[in-house]
């Protein structure tokens, strides 16, 4: 409005003002990127101005402009809302012909209704998990989804009821079983339900623990599969659907496997991460598929790696948040403000923030895609295929 009002005041009558709103490509399913135009051919601005004009205070030192009442604080303001929505703002003026401002913001897209899986619809699931406000977050998604969702406070009690579903001849499709859970401790629970019932029923883990510290003791007593907490809808129908055309989820060696059949040779990659074992471990991950890896302790040094290298140098950033020194919030701020190609190469946030909010700030301080930590193999195989 401020925008706006500024053309309406320094246009004198029977002069033009035009605006538009363009929507424009970018690489975020959940945002929007718009691009606000307001031209006119007023009494437009010097370069001398055009310098100043975002300050506080500042004001065109103009018989024509100090007659209209202003404080000078508009359009510092703008920019200022402008920036908090991790847009950008753009002025091209002449003196005597007139004004151009370019708006552009990020704005989120309305949830359009996600298509269910007819493979999925109604199929019976049991939650399992001893907190009564999760089992009912994970019921109201498997809802969202289309199947049938129950819950249980107990292993105990998942195992009765799975046993008598079993003997109407009505089993599960799916138990999903967190990880910790007081009396029958989850690894009784998986083995119980499958010395009681059999392999009819796929079992699944939900976990905010490191897969690997967990397989073999879990996959021994009978899980099927894990998934990571927080929960999310997409993750959580992907690892169903694998079960319904009676594919056994597969396990992190087999994306290992199908990542190391990528070929990514000639591309760089550098990889931001101050923990030294999940640098060695990412990094060697990485450098199956061909790439040539490169990487940094923290964001700092990242940012003079960038700033140093030749064009070129760099194919895609992956990019840790809490870091000592820089964080990655900070550091990709700082790529982002570097001139030409380096400042737009990709950077996807590599980190065990994984909600919701975590995700749309690392896209409003210009990530361009997130991937949580521990490493989801077949996420990480999309991203790679995505940006190199």
């Amino acid at each position: 409005m401020n925008l706006m009002s500024n053309a309406i005041k320094y246009t004198p009558d029977g002069g033009n003002i035009t605006f538009s709103i363009e929507e424009k490509p970018n690489g975020f399913s959940e945002l929007g990127c718009y691009e606000f135009t307001i031209e006119d051919n007023g009494i437009g601005m010097s370069p001398e101005f055009q310098k100043i004009m975002f300050d506080p205070f500042s004001r065109a030192d103009d018989h024509r402009t100090t007659r209209v009442q202003g404080t000078g604080l508009g359009m510092a303001i703008s920019r200022n809302i402008v920036n908090l929505m991790n847009g950008n703002i753009k002025v091209d003026s002449t003196l005597h012909k007139g004004t151009k401002i370019t708006v552009t913001i990020y704005l989120e897209l309305q949830e359009k209704e996600k298509e269910q899986d007819k493979n999925l619809m109604n199929l019976p699931v049991l939650v399992v998990d001893d907190d009564k406000t999760c089992c009912e977050s994970t019921v109201a998604t498997l809802k969202e989804i289309g199947i049938t969702g129950e819950w249980v406070l107990s292993g105990r009690e998942a195992v009765e009821r799975c046993y008598a579903r079993h003997e109407l001849k009505n089993d599960y499709f799916a138990v999903i079983l967190d990880w910790k859970m007081p009396e029958i401790d989850r690894i009784e629970t998986a083995r119980q339900i499958r010395k009681r019932i059999g392999k009819e029923i796929t079992i699944i883990v939900l976990t905010s623990y490191e897969f690997s510290e967990i397989e073999e003791e879990a996959k021994a007593a009978g899980v099927d599969a894990f998934i990571a907490k927080p929960l999310f809808r997409s993750r959580l129908t992907a690892t169903l659907r694998q079960f319904t055309s009676g594919r056994k989820e597969k396990t992190a060696r087999n994306y290992l496997e199908k990542l190391s059949e990528s070929d990514y040779t000639g591309k760089r990659i550098l990889l931001v991460e101050d923990n030294e074992l999940n640098r060695e471990i990412a990094g060697e991950i990485l450098q199956m598929t061909g790439a040539k890896v490169e990487t940094a302790e923290n964001g700092k040094i990242a940012v003079e790696k960038v700033e140093a290298s030749p064009k070129g140098s760099y194919d895609l950033i992956f990019m840790d948040i809490q870091m000592p020194v820089m964080n990655g919030y900070e550091a990709t701020a700082a790529i982002r403000s570097l001139p030409g190609e380096k400042g737009k190469l990709p950077i996807v946030a590599m980190t065990a923030n994984a909600f919701a909010e975590d995700v749309q700030l690392a896209k409003n301080t210009g990530m361009n895609g997130h991937i949580a930590k521990p490493l989801d193999m077949n996420k990480l195989n999309d991203v790679l295929e995505n940006w190199l």
